[in-house]
């Protein structure tokens, strides 16, 4: 008797039941519009090294953080703040765990509503003044940099705007665009994190600029 063919799928003597099924596709991670939760990861893995390793660069002007009204052509949301106050909170007491040396930490969301600007929705503010600059900053750029290639950031300098600052973004441009701006000088730093994607480092950059214009004072 001549030997049958098994139905096309099944196993046939020279191989195994894993063999003739195939392996069900590998399951895609859901990239859903940011929430202020999923930014706050981020700002630990990303950003936060990268303004405490620019501290230790400036010696000139002693700085303060406010959170002012109106930003950078933003209107401040303090109805969202306090419907995300946990959230804000904890984002808060990490950014006091990582400088360490804190004299406060602020923060704040504003409405982003110019479309020719950049997408519309709201950004989160933080901004820390420090009692003095990290001795392991050359630590906090490594790990800022591996953490952003690690998850498919590239982080760039870009202008902080003048005075004694500089500033970087972390920016990831596949699938749905996200991005990261932060600045510092010798004794403060900044952050904007939108909670909405479509952002590429140069227009948050730009609004981050002008944001410190407002949230920044000199003394």
């Amino acid at each position: 008797m001549s030997e049958q063919t098994p139905p096309e799928g099944q196993p046939t003597p020279e191989t195994t039941v894993d063999d003739a099924v195939p392996p069900p596709p590998p399951e895609k991670s859901s990239r859903t519009p940011w929430i202020v939760g999923t930014a706050v990861v981020l700002v630990l893995l990303l950003v936060a090294g990268g303004i405490v390793a620019a501290l230790t660069v400036f010696k000139k002007d002693n700085h303060s953080i406010a959170i002012a009204k109106t930003a950078g052509g933003m209107k401040r949301d303090t109805a969202k703040e306090t419907q995300l106050k946990q959230q804000l909170d904890a984002a808060e007491q990490q950014f006091k765990t990582q400088f360490k040396d804190v004299s406060y930490v602020k923060s704040g969301i504003y409405n982003q509503d110019d479309s020719k600007r950049g997408p519309q929705g709201a950004l989160v503010f933080l901004g820390a003044k420090v009692k003095k600059s990290d001795k392991n900053a050359s630590t906090f750029v490594n790990t800022l940099r591996k953490q952003a290639g690690t998850n498919g950031f590239k982080v760039t300098t870009v202008s902080a705007g003048g005075g004694d600052a500089k500033a970087v973004c972390a920016a990831q441009s596949s699938g749905q665009k996200i991005a990261i701006c932060a600045w510092a000088t010798k004794d403060s730093g900044g952050e904007l994190i939108p909670t909405v994607p479509g952002w590429d480092a140069a227009k948050l950059a730009a609004i981050m600029r002008d944001l410190r214009k407002d949230v920044e004072k000199t003394e």
